[in-house]
């Protein structure tokens, strides 16, 4: 349809009689009771001769391309006339076209002239501003909010000067010659419609489009939208800056998090959760997600089914809390997680996915196991401590009561270790202590318990052993031990074993009560000369 049919307001073509030769869409609802494409409507028909008369006389005297602005009772059907402005403009055929804007608000009108005033209202209360142009880009038409978002001068618009409302628009850009251009271009392929935004210099942002108006193969111009956009920027931009904000914390936090959306697919792999898995984010089904990014119960042995998945019962719906697993690496190590998480949902209540946290405990893990180890072992020499070898006594005897078997406690003690700290220092006494432990553990059965009680004292206990002749063997056994092995960088130390032994059941049935005669036999023996066992 051509840019004339569709002008908000009534428009005719007036021949250079005033006859009526074309009257627009608006034109034939507002003056309804007539048919004007039939042609040879005079003016007149709408208005006194005497109206029609003055604005031909005004026309007749106008310059060239000036516009005649009048104000003129028109019919359109009523009793009583209607109040329009008018504005004529002779155009280079030398035909006069004939623009009405609003007319009397307070007089009854037909369907049509309602119809218009719809038009017009939506018109010049429509939110963007509005520009109509011609093929030769010259203005027709505005609305009022065009005028408002370019505040347009007052004096421009009574004069509706093109150079100077033009120029008012160019000098609030901060790019003037970038939008000549694009007016530029589209004037010279004016089938192209156009959508940019445009940024002015007191900071506003504007939204900018344009299509072109042809009917068939003949273009008659254009319509220019223009809204302001910069609040709706403003927001985007906060938006942006808060994504920007989340997404660095979520890269930049210690644990994973890993998120689905609402078709089950993941979506999140932040930093840490590329780190624990060795791998980045992959689009697999989640049939497949155990496998591929190798994810295991807590003995790190036994594979997760797809219904043990932390992030699948999250987004169940079902309960994640403190859920322990293990990963498998891409390199091949093992970590250990504890996982929490939860399904998501919007305002409405609608699932939008399911989120969890990976929190690494692989090296909280191995502190606890280290801690426990500590509870039972003693810290030098990583022998049992006295915890844990009276632990372990206790259940040996139980066995051995039940077995009707014989217990050997060997209670040792270096002779004259003082003299290697006082001498060497205590580095050297540590290290003797740990070279002993090591001696003992490789000359000891693997069911014998061997334990660091404390200082330079060791226990030792030997279950299912034949008799206390047996026993003595061994303590001979262990002496030979310093002398052979350990001695030799100390031997100006005098550096022997005294060693006490107890029988379970012979000498006692309660670990505390052997322990204590196994130590008073190793005062015994000391008092007989050191460096044997008794």
């Amino acid at each position: 349809m051509e840019l004339f049919q569709h002008l908000p307001c009534p428009a005719f073509i007036l021949e250079e009689d005033f006859v009526i030769s074309r009257a627009n869409d608006a034109a034939s609802s507002l003056f309804d009771h007539y048919v004007f494409n039939q042609g040879n409507i005079p003016l007149t028909s709408l208005c006194t001769p005497d109206i029609a008369h003055g604005l031909r006389k005004a026309v007749s005297l106008s310059k060239d391309g000036e516009r005649i602005k009048r104000t003129i009772a028109m019919f359109n059907g009523n009793p009583d006339p209607i109040t329009v402005g008018a504005c004529l403009r002779i155009l280079p055929d030398n035909t006069v076209l004939l623009l009405l804007s609003e007319h009397d608000r307070d007089k009854s009108c037909s369907p049509g002239c309602r119809k218009l005033r719809i038009l017009e209202e939506q018109y010049q209360h429509n939110p963007a501003g509005i520009l109509l142009v011609n093929d030769r880009m010259e203005m027709i038409s505005y609305n009022r909010r065009f005028l408002e978002l370019w505040h347009i001068p007052e004096h421009i618009q009574q004069s509706r000067d093109e150079n100077a409302s033009l120029q008012a628009v160019l000098d609030q850009l901060k790019d003037p010659e970038g939008f000549l251009a694009q007016v530029h271009e589209l004037y010279e392929h004016p089938r192209q419609t156009s959508t940019d935004e445009i940024k002015l210099r007191d900071g506003r942002v504007f939204y900018r489009h344009s299509f072109p108006v042809y009917s068939g193969e003949v273009y008659h111009g254009r319509v220019w939208y223009f809204m302001d956009i910069t609040s709706l920027k403003a927001a985007q931009r906060k938006i942006v800056r808060q994504q920007k904000f989340q997404r660095a914390i979520l890269e930049h936090i210690q644990d994973g998090i890993v998120a689905c959306n609402a078709r089950g697919q993941l979506t999140m792999f932040n930093r840490a959760s590329r780190e624990i898995h060795g791998c980045d984010l992959a689009q697999v089904p989640q049939g497949e997600w155990a496998n591929y990014y190798q994810l295991y119960q807590a003995d790190g042995e036994t594979p997760l089914t797809t219904d043990e998945i932390p992030l699948v019962r999250a987004f169940q719906g079902r309960d994640v809390h403190n859920q322990e697993i293990v990963v498998r690496s891409r390199n091949g190590e093992k970590r250990e997680l504890r996982v929490n998480g939860q399904a998501m949902y919007d305002n409405d209540g609608s699932k939008i996915g399911a989120v969890v946290s990976l929190h690494d405990i692989t090296d909280l893990n191995k502190a606890r196991k280290k801690l426990h180890h500590l509870a039972y072992h003693d810290d030098l020499t990583g022998l049992a401590n006295r915890r844990l070898f009276h632990d372990l006594l206790k259940q040996d005897i139980s066995r051995a009561g039940r077995n009707r078997k014989k217990t050997a406690i060997l209670f040792l003690d270096l002779d004259n270790f003082k003299q290697i700290n006082d001498r060497y220092g205590h580095q050297a006494g540590d290290q003797l202590l740990i070279e002993l432990a090591i001696s003992l553990r490789h000359r000891l059965r693997e069911s014998d318990i061997l334990c660091r009680w404390g200082g330079d004292e060791f226990v030792i206990a030997l279950p299912e052993i034949a008799d206390s002749d047996m026993a003595c063997r061994v303590a001979k056994k262990i002496c030979r031990v310093i002398q052979d092995a350990i001695v030799d960088p100390y031997k100006d130390c005098g550096l022997t074993m005294s060693i006490g032994i107890a029988m379970y059941p012979d000498n006692g049935t309660n670990p505390d009560n052997l322990i204590r005669q196994a130590d008073m036999g190793m005062y015994l023996a000391k008092q007989k000369g050191k460096n044997r066992g008794c």
